[in-house]
């Protein structure tokens, strides 16, 4: 196995390190305190085609690879989570309708969603449908060449800002995984109404919204993937692509992390107390160093899940093993190096107590960290 970047690809996450360093590092603390979404930073990473990363070039897209996508992704999320996850969240919608959507659908699309004229939101979590995402009930009714949408929705990132939502809903009667399918609903249909929550703890520049949708009706060239009552193939098909959804929260976080350590050995090279420079501490050098061998057994995990998803093999337990080690990993992490600062990493003039808030979320999005360790456990207890 191959663990070194070829010079593409060494060249692709250079150019969006100095990116990151250089033009979005000193905006972000801005987004945060005034829970504002970064307009200029979306420009900018639609002009430098990062919003298409992973779409086909058909479609304007760069027709790059999951572990080329996050390496660009990881080199935001060093200095601003938020931006990182524009990046993301353009590379998740646009991929379930690039590979389920009708050819109609994805020439309408696709490309204005690579040109960061479109965004799409994921509208699936509802307020008794999280960890469990085959218990929503928001339905989908037929009704000749329309789709009547009715229920709600929760914790829809960007979907506030969305020009469109990727709506998971229960086609007929059914139950479980049966019978549901998505549906793509536009913002400006009548009875769909959208309220922002409140008292976000971190990546406050990415709104979380509720949905209401009353007897939406969309055209049912709208569908993505239909349901079916006797089969679950509208909800699974999707699923597929989360493999790397899952592995990208990961990535994220691990970038979160090597954020915090760079700031952490920076400071501690220079900072004097009792007569010599934290970095010589041998109890603050081991905790750099425990800090180092977890961001570099993350990076090993996602990685090698993001390079198997690409080779077409995708192993479901090991994403689920990548984001749950890789986003408890950058929590401890981000804590350890907001610890050296000593009462001043406290105080939001430094990056690292909104890092701390900011990589929290990544433990509950995207399937929780207990979530996974069910998959994990049903791997274990389903082989032979």
């Amino acid at each position: 196995m191959d663990f070194d970047l070829n010079d593409e690809q060494r060249q692709l996450r250079d150019a969006a390190r100095k990116l990151a360093q250089s033009e979005f590092r000193e905006r972000a603390a801005r987004w945060d305190r005034e829970e504002m979404f970064p307009e200029e930073n979306k420009h900018r990473l639609a002009e430098l085609g990062y919003l298409g990363l992973s779409m086909d070039r058909e479609y304007g897209g760069s027709g790059a690879g999951l572990v080329d996508t996050y390496l660009v992704i990881e080199e935001l999320a060093k200095v601003d989570l938020l931006t990182a996850m524009i990046v993301h969240d353009q590379n998740v919608s646009p991929r379930i309708i690039a590979n389920h959507g009708s050819v109609e659908m994805k020439r309408r699309l696709l490309p204005r969603f690579v040109s960061g004229e479109l965004e799409c939101s994921i509208a699936w979590t509802e307020p008794q449908a999280g960890s469990d995402g085959t218990a929503i009930r928001t339905s989908a009714t037929r009704e000749g060449d329309e789709v009547v949408i009715n229920g709600s929705k929760i914790f829809t990132t960007f979907g506030d800002r969305a020009d469109m939502h990727l709506v998971y809903a229960r086609f007929g009667k059914s139950i479980g995984a049966r019978g549901i399918g998505t549906v793509v609903v536009e913002r400006d249909r009548p009875g769909l109404t959208v309220k922002k929550l409140e008292g976000k703890m971190g990546v406050r520049g990415a709104a979380e919204n509720e949905l209401f949708f009353d007897n939406v009706r969309v055209p049912a060239s709208n569908i993505v993937t239909e349901g079916d009552p006797a089969s679950s193939a509208g909800f699974v098909k999707p699923l597929t692509l989360y493999n790397g959804t899952r592995v990208g929260m990961g990535v994220m976080a691990l970038g979160v992390a090597e954020g915090a350590f760079d700031l952490a050995r920076e400071y501690m090279t220079v900072r004097e107390q009792f007569g010599q420079k934290l970095a010589e501490m041998q109890g603050l050098r081991w905790m750099m160093a425990d800090a180092l061998i977890e961001i570099e057994a993350a990076r090993c995990l996602c990685y090698k899940a993001l390079a198997l998803i690409d080779a077409g093999r995708p192993d479901p337990a090991l994403c689920s093993i990548a984001k749950v080690f890789a986003t408890e990993m950058a929590q401890r992490v981000t804590v350890q190096c907001q610890q050296m600062f000593g009462g001043y990493g406290y105080f939001g003039s430094l990056p690292l107590e909104r890092m701390v808030r900011d990589v929290r979320m990544l433990t509950l999005t995207g399937g929780t960290t207990q979530t996974q360790k069910n998959v994990i456990a049903g791997h274990i207890f389903s082989r032979r």
